[in-house]
């Protein structure tokens, strides 16, 4: 954060305290690892996402947002977790994130400014900042929203951010049948105004259901794309996250599948929704000690290729997590990478032992 910013930050928040001006709070994530491949290389990946919000009155509010992400260094590589960020390129600049203004009002609640859209999150831990309907996107614009107990309604229009000809227009419908099973649906459209449709025009829908029965949570999402180019192509994605607690004992699930009839998936190149698989399939059990520990045992299959098995992968993920307090979580883990491509030998085995730390505020 540049001087400048820090000056702000501190002025608004000592106006907020000697004055009887804006109601001045802050939120934020953090996300940061360090780990070793047991070959003699070290890594360290962090994210750190700031919020401030200023309740003008009991009608009007406003937001602004920082980010810090490693994988905006020189090397690219600092996605978390356990990505392959250099230790020498972990002081990474916070960077402006965006803004917005929100007006409620009996008729709905407005938004103006830089809205965020992202369907079809992972519960999965190495995919928790992913998603496999649309990735995180955002748009500097417009977005009205209206919901009642069961019905809730929203849809968002601005400028893209990828570039000086595209626009978004997209929109969220939500049903709530009771207290333990809900419907979201998702729908909309990016588009350049310097192509045609055909050329310039990506579209997406899908759906995203949440269920509950007793220790049993289901989550389940199917989501749709329709993307630009000479030929048009689609894309198929399925995601099913049942988790279950019982007692001291947990245990989660991840299937993940797409269907790519079009091959519009470069996974070598530039993969969609920044996901390295097209299959994936996990499951941890687990066990809760106190309040204060827990262990689990990931075991995942990763496809990341369905037409050349050569690049999937087995892994075992030994993790042990600590509680210190309310919403901050230390885990620290070991790995092992089995390759499935044929004649695999001990020597081509990949190993790794790690520790991440999660904030939320």
């Amino acid at each position: 954060m540049n001087k400048v910013t820090l000056f702000a930050v501190l002025l608004i928040s000592a106006y907020s305290v000697f004055s009887a001006g804006p109601e001045v709070s802050f939120s934020g994530y953090l996300d940061a690892d360090v780990w070793a491949d047991l070959r003699g290389s070290y890594f360290t990946n962090s994210e750190l996402d700031l919020g401030m919000s200023l309740k003008l009155n009991e009608f009007v509010s406003a937001h602004v947002y920082a980010t810090m992400l490693s994988a905006y260094s020189l090397s690219g590589q600092g996605q978390v977790p356990a990505g392959t960020g250099l230790p020498s390129e972990r002081w990474v600049t916070v960077n402006f994130d965006g803004f917005d203004i929100t007006f409620d009002s009996r008729f709905g609640t407005f938004s103006a400014g830089d809205l965020v859209f992202q369907y079809g999150k992972f519960n999965y831990y190495f995919y928790k900042r992913l998603s496999m309907i649309t990735p995180e996107s955002f748009t500097r614009g417009v977005r009205y929203g209206t919901s009642s107990d069961r019905f809730s309604q929203e849809i968002s229009a601005g400028i893209a951010d990828v570039g000086d000809h595209s626009a978004d227009l997209n929109g969220t419908t939500g049903l709530k049948f009771n207290e333990n099973n809900s419907l979201g649906l998702f729908y909309g459209f990016r588009g350049s105004a310097s192509e045609n449709f055909t050329n310039g025009t990506d579209f997406f829908a899908g759906a995203k259901y949440l269920g509950n029965a007793g220790a049993l949570s289901i989550k389940a999402d199917i989501g749709y794309n329709n993307l630009s180019g000479d030929v048009r192509k689609n894309v198929l994605t399925f995601l099913l996250e049942p988790s279950i607690a019982l007692n001291k004992f947990t245990a989660a699930f991840t299937g993940y599948v797409m269907y790519d009839p079009d091959s519009a998936n470069d996974i070598s190149e530039s993969p969609l929704f920044k996901l390295s698989d097209e299959l994936l399939f996990y499951v941890e059990p687990g066990y809760s000690f106190n309040d204060l520990f827990a262990a689990g045992l990931p075991l995942e299959y990763h496809g990341a290729d369905l037409e050349d098995r050569d690049d999937n992968s087995f892994w075992i993920v030994p993790t042990f997590y600590i509680y210190p307090a309310e919403k901050v979580q230390w885990w620290l883990w070991g790995q092992v990478v089995i390759p499935q491509a044929e004649e695999i030998g001990s020597e081509d085995l990949m190993y790794g032992i790690g520790s991440e730390i999660i904030v939320e505020f």
